[in-house]
C-alpha cells in the first residue's frame, strides 16, 4: 500500500518521535497487515514542522519504525495536531537532486540516512525569493499553493500512460531526472505528485527569463537514452534500509541516484543528472 492509502486507513500512523519532536525523525507505526511504501522526498504536513522523506522506504506490516525526515518549514517548531497528513507534492526536483547527494554521503561516512538541513532551508529561501512566494514560516508547501493554478496547466499536459512504469523529465531541452517503478499500478497513484515536483522547477525556470534552446524529439530521445544508457554503468553501493530490502546507490560524472530493492524486485529508482 502507499503512503497515502495508508494514512486515510488510520490504522497507518505517522507522529513525532515523542512530545518534544526531533527534527530529524518521524515515528512510523503500521498496524495494516499490509507493507506501505513511503517515497523519497515525500512530504509530510502537520505537527510541529512539515517534513519530507529522506529515502524511500518499504514499512513492514505490524511495524513500528523511526524514519529520517528533514524540515521544509523552517519558521514553526508547534504542534498543529498530533498525526501528520500527507502532502500533495514531493520536494521539487531541483532539491530532491541536492538532498540525495547529501544522505549518499553521510551514509558513506556515518551510516545515517540524514541530510543538510541548512542546505534544505536556504535552497527553499532562494526559491521563495525568485518565485515571489511569501510564507510567514518559509514552508515549502506555500510555494505549491501559490502556483496551484498553473501547476494544474502543465498536469493537463503530461497524462499517464497505460502500462506506464517511470518518466524522465527533460527541462529547456536538458535530462533533469527521472523516477521508475517496478508496477504500473505504484506509478499510476503517485504520477501527479511526483510530476509536480519537476513542473514547480520549470517554472522556476521560465519566469527566471531562461530561454527554451530549439531542441526536437530526436534530440530530447537521444539525450533521454544517453541518461539511461549512463544509468546502466553508474558505480554502485548496498547500503542497510530504513525498513525492509536493500537500498543501492549509485553514481557516476554524469548522474546520481538511487534504487529501493525488496526480494530482487526494483520499488523505487530515482536518478538526476549532473
Amino acid at each position: 500500500m502507499l503512503l497515502d492509502d495508508a494514512l486515510e486507513t488510520k490504522r497507518f500512523v505517522v507522529t513525532e518521535v515523542d512530545e518534544a519532536g526531533n527534527v530529524p525523525e518521524l515515528k512510523v507505526i503500521n498496524q495494516l497487515d499490509l507493507d506501505v511504501l513511503i517515497l523519497e522526498g515525500e512530504e509530510l504536513v502537520g505537527a510541529k514542522q512539515n517534513r519530507i522523506v529522506n529515502a524511500s522506504i518499504l514499512v513492514g506490516q505490524n511495524r513500528e519504525l523511526v524514519i529520517p525526515v528533514s524540515c521544509v518549514e523552517h519558521g514553526r517548531w508547534q504542534y498543529r495536531g498530533k498525526a501528520f497528513r500527507s502532502g500533495n507534492s514531493s520536494v521539487y526536483a531541483e532539491l530532491r537532486k541536492k538532498n540525495m547527494k547529501s544522505v549518499h554521503r553521510n551514509l558513506k561516512t556515518s551510516a545515517t540516512y540524514r541530510a543538510d538541513q541548512g542546505e534544505i532551508w536556504d535552497d527553499i529561501y532562494a526559491k521563495e525569493e525568485r518565485l515571489s512566494v511569501n510564507s510567514e514560516t518559509s514552508a515549502m508547501n506555500d510555494i505549491y499553493k501559490s502556483y496551484e493554478k498553473e501547476l494544474k496547466e502543465y498536469e493537463e499536459a503530461f497524462g499517464f500512460r497505460e502500462e506506464q512504469t517511470g518518466f524522465i523529465s527533460l527541462i529547456n531541452g536538458k535530462v533533469i531526472g527521472c523516477d521508475i517503478f517496478g508496477q504500473s499500478a505504484v506509478l499510476r497513484k503517485v504520477y501527479k505528485k511526483l510530476l509536480r515536483s519537476y513542473i514547480i522547477d520549470a517554472l522556476d525556470d521560465f519566469l527566471s527569463g531562461k530561454k527554451t534552446p530549439e531542441a526536437g524529439a530526436e534530440l530530447l530521445d537521444k539525450r533521454s537514452r544517453s541518461f539511461l544508457a549512463n544509468l546502466k554503468k553508474a558505480e554502485r553501493e548496498v547500503f542497510a534500509p530504513v525498513g525492509k530490502g536493500q537500498d543501492v546507490r549509485f553514481k557516476s560524472r554524469h548522474l546520481n541516484g538511487f534504487a529501493l530493492m525488496n526480494d530482487s524486485s526494483l520499488v523505487h529508482l530515482a536518478a538526476f543528472a549532473e
